[in-house]
């Protein structure tokens, strides 16, 4: 089954957006008429760096497929729109979150997404946050250099380490009182 459609479809509200990619043209080639693509070269993995209006909002370490690619392209979507879609008690806790946060992942992981989903917001909605999304797959000495038993994992400015797995407003919480140590 062919994505293409599907994949148009989310094209369409995808705008205002730079991608800098290394290695990233198999998911890249959906978007190369429609978005300012700047391709590196010299680099031994790929990765994907989204910015708007010079503005980085997150970094991908590896290639966003199979489940990790529907929210991939959802923060697409949301960066070029400007759009979140957390309630109040999740924006007042997503304001008080500072610093770089890191999702590990696999692109088979069917829990990672929902955590992807939750931390793709962050950027736009607090400036104040640096999230990286890294396929430990393609990344295995930084899964190994962070202790990634399981995904997914989230690592709040290399000092804390979160479960990837609970509800939305845990790991905020979580978040929000890791952010007081920074």
């Amino acid at each position: 089954m062919s994505y293409d459609y599907i994949v148009s479809q989310y094209i369409n509200y995808i705008h205002n957006i730079t991608i800098e990619s290394c290695k990233g043209d198999e998911i890249l080639d959906y978007f190369k008429d429609k978005l300012n693509i700047i391709n590196k070269e010299g680099c031994d993995r790929p990765y994907i760096k989204v910015y708007k209006d010079n503005r980085l909002y997150f970094t991908y370490y590896g290639i966003p497929i199979v489940n990790e690619f529907w929210p991939f392209l959802n923060a697409l979507v949301r960066i070029s729109n400007n759009v979140i879609q957390l309630d109040d008690k999740e924006k007042e806790l997503a304001s008080k979150i500072v610093g770089n946060i890191k999702l590990f992942v696999t692109p088979e992981c069917t829990k990672c997404p929902i955590a992807a989903e939750l931390l793709y917001q962050l950027p736009i909605y607090n400036e104040k946050v640096n999230l990286e999304i890294i396929d430990v797959e393609t990344y295995s000495d930084l899964g190994k250099k962070y202790r990634v038993l399981n995904v997914p994992k989230i690592v709040l400015n290399d000092k804390v380490e979160i479960p990837g797995s609970f509800p939305p407003q845990i790991i905020l919480k979580m978040l929000a009182k890791g952010s007081e140590q920074h």
